[in-house]
C-alpha cells in the first residue's frame, strides 16, 4: 500500500512540474515587464514584453526558450516600428520597418545574416511575391 502511495505521489509531482503555466514579471515600479507561458522553466508559445511606462515593447512566439515565427516591436508610444521573422532565436526571413503605420523599408535575413534590403515598399513588392501586404 505504501509503495502504491509513493508511486502516486511521484507521478503527481512529475505531472505538476511538467505542466506549463502563465508567468508574469514586474518592474520595481510595479508595472508589468513581461508575461507568457513557461514549460519546464523555458519560454514557450506567445509572450509580451513592456516598457517601464506600461506600453507594449515587443511580442511574439517562443519554442524551447528561442524566438520563432513573427515578432512585433514597438516604440515607447506603442507604435509598431518593426516586424521580424525568427528561427532558433535568430532573425530568419523578412524584417519590415514601419513609420506612421506604413512600411518604409524591408530587409531579408538568413540565420541572422542580412542577405538583401529594399528602401521602399514598391521595390520590396517588385522583388517578392508576398500576399500579406
Amino acid at each position: 500500500m505504501k509503495q502504491g502511495f509513493y508511486i502516486l505521489l511521484l507521478f503527481t509531482f512529475f505531472q505538476v512540474s511538467g505542466q506549463k503555466f502563465y508567468s508574469k514579471e514586474y518592474y520595481d515600479n510595479g508595472k508589468l515587464k513581461s508575461e507568457g507561458w513557461l514549460n519546464q522553466n523555458q519560454r514557450v508559445d506567445y509572450w509580451f514584453y513592456y516598457f517601464e511606462n506600461g506600453n507594449k515593447k515587443e511580442e511574439g512566439h517562443f519554442i524551447n526558450n528561442k524566438k520563432c515565427k513573427w515578432w512585433i516591436f514597438y516604440n515607447s508610444n506603442q507604435e509598431i516600428t518593426k516586424k521580424s521573422e525568427f528561427k532558433n532565436d535568430l532573425i530568419n526571413g523578412f524584417s519590415l520597418f514601419y513609420r506612421n503605420s506604413q512600411i518604409i523599408r524591408a530587409e531579408k535575413y538568413f540565420m541572422g545574416n542580412k542577405t538583401n534590403e529594399w528602401n521602399s515598399l514598391a521595390e520590396f513588392k517588385k522583388d517578392n511575391n508576398i500576399n500579406f501586404l
